[in-house]
This record gives structure tokens, C-alpha cells and sequence, in this order.
């Protein structure tokens, strides 16, 4: 199967479709230690079964059906993997299609060509400025959140046999399901940025920069607020697929950028200057 993605080696440690390919050894020596894990603990999970038993606690049902889940994942392991990310990148380019992506990123470089008043020029300077600086970190930061999808997945495929091997026994299978709630979060990361910035497109967060009332402040709010996009999608796809409230995550963000907007604006504009330092010879007239 490693042959459906030699195609796609121009994107190296951004297309998660080479993983099997560039960990193909790990992976085979991760699978004969799982299935040495799976060979002991299948025994041990019979075992316990059958104290349980004696004590009307068995659960043999449970088992079969972890024995069915562990060895299906094993059998299909390659090919659910690439389903899982693979699908999670088919979802995300239907929802924003990648020229549709790159343009809401650029449309922050396009500035108003129409100021009413020439005032105006030193904010559409600023303007300029802060959005060349927000293009700049917004990219840096969809570099860095690929490249940490693609190591993290690489890390979850080579851990994958040992993992799903363990599974098989009760008091080991949490690992299996954390590792398949991973699996899902990380994938789904694509997701979550393409309907987030799809809602920046629906909302056209730059036209704010067209407004008679904009200022620095609205300018620098819908900058902060682009890039704490990229920031979030991390945290969403753990908190939607972990099941918690992701509520707090808007206070965390307003907090966050209200301490930023009080320590680099607010303050230097309020805070007294402090006296200079007298002179020791200027008090000679003083009695």
C-alpha cells in the first residue's frame, strides 16, 4: 500500500499521506513489539476474566469485544489511519477550498484605496504596517500548525501497534482510547481552520478598515483576533472531541488580548512621567 503516496512527495513533513512511507521501520519494529505485547496480555485479560468469574464480575462480553476492535485496527491499521487524516483533509478543503483560503489570508494585506480626509494618512500607514506584521505571524503560525499536525501524527502512526496492542487488556485500554480521541483531534485541525476562517470571510472582518469609525483600536482588535484563530484551533478540536465546554475559551481570549491592549497601549498613554533626577550643583542659591 505504501505505493498510493508516492505522488505526493513534494510535500515534505506537511503531507501527512507520506507518514506511512517515511516511518515504515519504526512502524514494523513497533508491530512485532505489539504483538508480543498483544500475545502476553491477551492471556493475562482471559485470566482476569476468569477470577472475576468467581466473583460474578466477569465481563467476557467486554472482552470480545475489545479482542474484535484490537485485532480489526491491526489488520486495517495503514489504511484506517490514512482514512481518519485523509478524511479530515477531504472535509476541510469541501468546506474552504484552498484558493478560497489564501484569499482571506491576503485580503488583510488589501487596504481602502478612498480615505475621505487627509488626517486619514497616518492611520492607513499604521494600517499598512500592522497588517504586513499580522500576515507575517498569521503565516508563521499555519506553518508551524502544520508541521506540529504532521510530527504529532507521525508520533501517534509509530506508537500506534504498541498502543492498540495494550488496549486488549482492561486495565490498559484507556491508552487505546486516548490514542483514538488524538488521532481525531489532531486530524480534525484542518477542519476547524477552514470553518473558522470561513466564518472570517462570511463576517469580511476586513471591512472594518473601510468604516468612518475606524481607529487603531478596531484595527488592532480584528488583527489580534485573525491570528488568535490560528492559536484556537488546537484547543477547539480538544474540547469538541474530548466533549468539554468550550465557552471559557472566548474569556481566555478576551483576557488574554485586554492584557495586551492595557500593558502596550493603555499604560504608556496614562502613566505619569517619572521626575528627572536634580541637579546636586542647582540648589546652591537654597538656604
Amino acid at each position: 500500500m505504501t505505493g498510493l503516496y508516492s505522488s505526493n512527495e513534494g510535500f515534505l513533513f506537511t503531507n501527512v499521506l507520506q507518514i506511512p512511507n517515511l516511518f515504515d521501520q519504526p512502524y514494523q519494529t513497533m508491530s512485532r513489539i505489539g504483538f508480543i505485547l498483544l500475545s502476553i496480555l491477551f492471556i493475562v485479560a482471559i485470566l482476569h476474566e476468569n477470577f472475576q468469574a468467581l466473583k460474578n464480575q466477569s465481563d467476557y462480553t467486554g472482552l470480545f469485544i475489545r479482542v474484535l476492535l484490537v485485532v480489526g485496527l491491526l489488520i486495517l491499521y495503514e489504511r484506517f489511519f490514512v482514512w481518519v487524516v485523509y478524511g479530515a483533509d477531504l472535509v476541510s478543503n469541501a468546506i474552504l477550498p484552498h484558493e478560497e483560503f489564501q484569499e482571506v489570508i491576503k485580503a488583510f494585506l488589501r487596504q481602502p484605496l478612498t480615505w475621505k480626509t487627509a488626517w486619514k494618512f497616518d492611520l492607513r500607514l499604521t494600517a499598512t504596517v500592522m497588517n504586513y506584521i499580522t500576515y507575517a505571524i498569521a503565516g508563521a503560525l499555519l506553518g508551524a500548525i502544520m508541521m506540529l499536525r504532521f510530527l504529532l501524527l507521525s508520533f501517534l502512526y509509530v506508537i500506534g501497534p504498541i498502543v492498540i496492542s495494550v488496549g486488549i487488556y482492561k486495565g490498559t485500554s484507556q491508552g487505546l482510547n486516548t490514542w483514538l480521541k488524538s488521532l481525531v483531534a489532531i486530524s480534525s485541525w484542518n477542519i476547524f481552520l477552514s470553518i473558522l476562517m470561513k466564518v472570517v470571510s462570511v463576517m469580511n472582518l476586513t471591512a472594518i478598515y473601510l468604516t468612518d469609525e475606524t481607529n487603531f483600536m478596531m484595527i488592532l482588535a480584528a488583527n489580534v483576533l485573525f491570528i488568535a484563530l490560528f492559536v484556537l484551533v488546537p484547543f477547539l478540536a480538544n474540547q469538541f472531541v474530548s466533549g468539554k465546554n468550550i465557552s471559557g475559551l472566548g474569556s481566555i481570549a478576551l483576557g488574554a488580548f485586554t492584557a495586551i491592549a492595557t500593558r502596550v497601549i493603555v499604560r504608556p498613554m496614562t502613566q505619569v512621567p517619572k521626575p528627572g533626577k536634580t541637579n546636586p550643583g542647582g540648589g546652591a542659591g537654597y538656604k
